[in-house]
């Protein structure tokens, strides 16, 4: 169970909750005391110790009804089988019909009942479900990854809950002519049928659950210059950027504790004779980081530019003070369109008027300078996105070492592996010595890394 809890606890933070290893363990022992036998109270103990919010709320019952759904073979269906059916026999004495009645096939009437089939056919559910449930872990059903292994794994399912054994019984009463043996092989045929039914839909399930895993880790890993502007992608930018909001504002509010102030504790405590009744904290106020994006948004890096806008304005929550600018000769802030449209709308608008044009970073250097040159400061990180590649024009490199000693860090990302920084018209290494910090930054996983080594130290 153990197991299951920490595969669940992978899926809810695919899905963008959350799950720190001290909640999962809190999970892992209520469980121990609540037990699993109750659905319902098996459910709200998950939930009490996992979801910390509405949203989180709604994406728990989301994949807590997706994770550890059991269809359960028809109640209807298997009660009238098994009222119909006779009361499978003591393991030894045959069920199969009474000795030379049956007529031919009596060396077949010493086949025992098998396991598969006493299970189907009873009333308790319970053995079925625990049956299934070990056979599922046998054959490792969370590793399938490929639709084409559906057939495998619920055969494999089949085969690890007695199967073989099961379809000898049926043959053995095939083989007896009598009323008792008719029942039976009929209401085992009905059960097999459901159960078959079931397994198909478990497996399908676990498939689902892979395919959404392994589409989101795909994506993550998948070069910008190959990425399109997709629902899948968007929702993937998505939980990145709800990942880290969650993950800042728990360290913004362990920050804004701060530390034990000792004379301020002694004075509040006179009253209480000195005894440290009350404790007093200092506080450091903690200023939320003021960024500035500017971005390259030439046709040679304008995919990478779109998943950076849409990143950074997706973090709103711990990046409200977010000035962006783009350019591809002459730089232009773009931070209204942000507020004045959907932020899909807004993207296309800064591609659509900016996009064109000859890429020259000295100029969009000069550009900056001039509009923004006072308002960075200390407090102000600044992000530049692009190759660097500045068709053999005037890099303005002095005014990056301006920028670097004014701001509080500078950090260049740049679509190119590191070996190509400095070939041909690339610039990348006259930039570099202004930069706080230059990483290669040519997937969603690589962007969501950096932004976060960013708001750790913005």
């Amino acid at each position: 169970m153990e197991r299951k809890l920490t595969e669940f606890a992978a899926l809810l933070r695919n899905n963008g909750l959350l799950v720190s290893p001290p909640e999962l363990a809190d999970a892992v022992h209520a469980i121990a005391v609540i037990g699993y036998t109750d659905r319902r109270r098996f459910h709200d103990a998950l939930s009490c110790t996992l979801a910390k919010s509405l949203q989180d709320s709604l994406t728990f019952e989301r994949c807590f009804d997706l994770f550890f759904q059991f269809s359960s073979i028809d109640a209807e269906d298997s009660s009238k089988d098994s009222a119909s059916a006779p009361p499978p026999a003591q393991s030894g004495q045959g069920n199969m019909g009474s000795g030379g009645s049956s007529g031919s096939g009596s060396d077949n009437t010493s086949t025992p009942p098998s396991e598969l089939g006493i299970q189907l056919l009873s009333s308790d559910r319970s053995e079925l479900d625990i049956s299934m449930a070990r056979a599922i872990e046998a054959a490792r059903l969370q590793d399938i990854n490929v639709i084409t292994q559906k057939g495998l794994y619920s055969h494999r399912i089949l085969q690890s809950m007695g199967m073989d054994d099961f379809e000898r019984e049926i043959q053995a009463l095939d083989a007896i002519n009598s009323r008792e043996s008719l029942l039976r092989v009929n209401a085992l045929r009905n059960a097999r049928q459901s159960l078959r039914q079931q397994i198909r839909e478990t497996v399908e399930r676990y498939y689902l659950l892979a395919r959404q895993q392994n589409r989101d880790g795909i994506i993550r890993d998948m070069d910008f210059s190959v990425l399109r502007d997709s629902k899948d992608v968007k929702r993937v930018v998505q939980r990145m950027a709800k990942r880290l909001i969650t993950l800042h504002r728990r360290r913004q509010k362990l920050a804004a504790r701060g530390i034990l102030d000792v004379k301020a504790t002694l004075r509040h405590n006179i009253a209480y004779d000195g005894i440290l009744a009350e404790p007093r904290w200092k506080y450091i106020r903690k200023d939320k980081p003021r960024v500035m994006a500017i971005c390259d948004v030439s046709g040679s890096v304008s995919l990478h530019a779109r998943f950076l806008l849409m990143f950074l304005y997706s973090l709103q929550e711990v990046i409200p003070k977010l000035r962006a600018f783009a350019f591809s000769s002459s730089l232009s802030e773009v931070s209204d369109y942000f507020k004045q449209h959907t932020l899909e709308d807004a993207i296309d608008l800064v591609m659509a008027r900016h996009g064109m044009g000859s890429t020259d970073y000295g100029r969009a250097l000069s550009d900056l300078n001039n509009l923004a040159c006072r308002e960075i400061d200390r407090r102000t990180t600044l992000i530049i996105l692009g190759d660097a590649r500045n068709n053999n024009g005037e890099a303005n490199a002095n005014l990056m070492h301006q920028f670097h000693d004014r701001a509080k860090q500078v950090i260049w990302l740049n679509p190119e592996r590191r070996n190509r920084w400095g070939t041909g018209d690339s610039e990348m290494l006259r930039y570099l010595p202004a930069c706080t910090s230059a990483w290669s930054c040519r997937n969603p996983g690589e962007l969501e890394r950096i932004v976060d080594r960013l708001l750790k130290t913005a």
